[in-house]
């Protein structure tokens, strides 16, 4: 039997037995696939984490690890899927939801074209700012990543992304401006 699964054996055997540095260990593992910004599920991280951690306990005591792959290897998959899972149920709920606020909204055909138009304009605003400037939009709005992981990202001073929020967020003003004083809003 080589090292790695003797080490993973014991650290099934130290997680089913409850002890703590095993079960640290395989939540290290856990957390990191879970805060993977691209998943976007910071909001259920707990959740899915129990969820992994429960499906993981009934699957170790149930002998389906075979030791094949490493155990890391196979939290990882476990943690992968359930975030999947999250994926396909909550994005379609809140899919429903917006859909459900729309109507509502509906009410109100002047408000609505309201709404149309300055999702229009933002659209537009976003087409004609610089490439650094909807890298950095995406950071901040789509990713929410605090200024400080974004600095760290791009090699600069958190201070130096702040002016740059600052400026980007000037041009915007003026995109806007221009775009609603001559009506240009065409693409």
């Amino acid at each position: 039997m080589n090292t790695s699964h003797k080490e993973d054996r014991g650290l099934v055997e130290g997680f089913l037995a409850g002890k703590k540095h095993e079960y640290q260990t395989i939540s290290k593992w856990i957390s990191q696939v879970v805060k993977l910004n691209s998943w976007g599920l910071n909001r259920y991280f707990d959740d899915i984490t129990q969820d992994v951690l429960l499906k993981l306990h009934n699957s170790l005591k149930e002998n389906k690890f075979e030791f094949a792959a490493s155990l890391k290897t196979y939290v990882y998959r476990i943690t992968k899927f359930t975030c999947i899972d999250y994926l396909r149920k909550y994005s379609s709920k809140e899919q429903k939801e917006t859909e459900l606020v729309e109507i509502r909204s509906n009410d109100d055909p002047e408000e609505e074209m309201e709404k149309k138009e300055e999702r229009k304009i933002l659209w537009r605003i976003y087409r004609l700012i610089s490439r650094e400037c909807r890298e950095l939009w995406k950071m901040i709005f789509w990713e929410n990543l605090p200024y400080q992981q974004i600095a760290q990202r791009l090699s600069i001073q958190e201070g130096t992304v702040k002016s740059r929020f600052a400026r980007c967020k000037e041009k915007a003003v003026q995109i806007r401006n221009n775009l609603t004083e001559k009506g240009n809003l065409l693409p």
